[in-house]
């Protein structure tokens, strides 16, 4: 399997921790981890890592619809005239039509910038330059205000201009709206399923992104290889934000750490197994045809920890409905329970 090279047409790969192809845009080393030619031009997906003053002005896209999860450090975010100081964990959605900018505020911030869609994706490859480092210079890294005066029209991209100054703060919320509404939602916040040892968080379902995709977060401990199987209609994407993943894909199987990514397009017969005692995946999935499956397969909860205590895993209940489910079982690993 290909890593850490995009390949360019619509097949599994995997990007090891910000090993992708690498641009310098305000400030930030932008890795790309998925664009429009792996995708169909379904959407691009980049890990973005910098210091203080590193961003994005004001700007806002006519089509994509923005998915911003913050892995490390503090980065406000500009929006409907307020601004949210979003830490790790934090997650912001930020449909199409949106005004909003970026400014990070430590020495050091890594966030994952999901783009529906292929064309918003293309900003760090038109507005910024090649990059071979993997952090920022430490002389003159650049700014989010480098960009203000860019055309970015190219990039369904529209450069409105500066930051904004004392605007008034607000916090993250706990709930997700009902709508596709622009929101900043506070880490493992959302709608929780428990499913066995594993538990599944929502941080955007199909009412929040208008059926584009979903964001979803796994929890849970070191455990079995769940079943193999395959879908028809979606992609999957596995990001490593926590202990080690097992993955196979297709006739393959590899691991992921922590900044570890999988690309698993439809038709694709995958599987994985958590190897720690606390593993965590972040999943984008696209479009957003899937999450009838977890409330099937999974019970709603209001905990907010993976459970101590699993219940059966009822997968009888995902095979009663595999008519109205995009999911096709392949059987169990041979080192599986029975």
């Amino acid at each position: 399997m290909r890593f850490n090279e995009l390949p360019t047409k619509r097949v599994p790969y995997g990007i090891r921790a910000g090993m992708g192809p690498r641009h310098l845009l305000g400030g930030m080393v932008a890795s790309a981890y998925a664009g429009a030619a792996e995708t169909g031009g379904a959407f691009s997906l980049s890990m973005l890592t910098g210091g203080r003053e590193a961003g994005l002005p004001m700007l806002r896209h006519a089509a994509s619809h923005v998915a911003f999860q913050v892995l490390e450090g503090e980065i406000e975010l500009y929006m409907m005239g307020l601004c949210w100081r979003l830490v790790g964990g934090d997650y912001a959605s930020i449909p199409p039509g949106t005004d909003y900018g970026l400014r990070m505020m430590r020495l050091r911030n890594r966030a994952m910038v999901f783009h529906s869609g292929a064309e918003a994706g293309r900003l760090p490859e038109k507005l910024g330059r090649p990059y071979e480092g993997y952090v920022q210079p430490d002389r003159n890294p650049g700014s989010w205000a480098d960009l203000t005066g860019a055309d970015a029209a190219m990039c369904d991209t529209e450069i409105l201009g500066a930051l904004p100054e004392e605007l008034t703060q607000q916090a993250p919320r706990r709930e997700l709206p009902r709508e596709t509404v622009p929101y900043a939602l506070e880490a493992g916040c959302g709608v929780h399923l428990a499913v066995a040892d594993q538990l599944f968080t929502f941080a955007g379902g199909k009412a929040q992104s208008d059926g584009r995709f979903l964001t979803l977060l796994t929890e849970g401990p070191q455990g079995t290889m769940i079943p193999p199987h395959k879908h028809l209609a979606h992609d999957e994407t596995f990001f490593c934000a926590a202990g080690r993943i097992r993955m196979r894909a297709g006739d393959e199987e590899l691991e992921l750490a922590p900044g570890d990514f999988l690309f698993v397009p439809r038709g694709t017969p995958h599987a994985f197994q958590f190897l720690e005692p606390y593993t965590k995946i972040i999943g984008w999935l696209v479009p957003g045809v899937f999450e009838e499956f977890f409330y099937t397969l999974g019970d709603p909860t209001e905990t907010t920890v993976y459970p101590q205590e699993p219940a059966p895993f009822r997968f009888d209940r995902v095979l009663a409905r595999l008519d109205t489910l995009d999911i096709v079982p392949l059987g169990r690993p041979a080192d599986a329970e029975a």
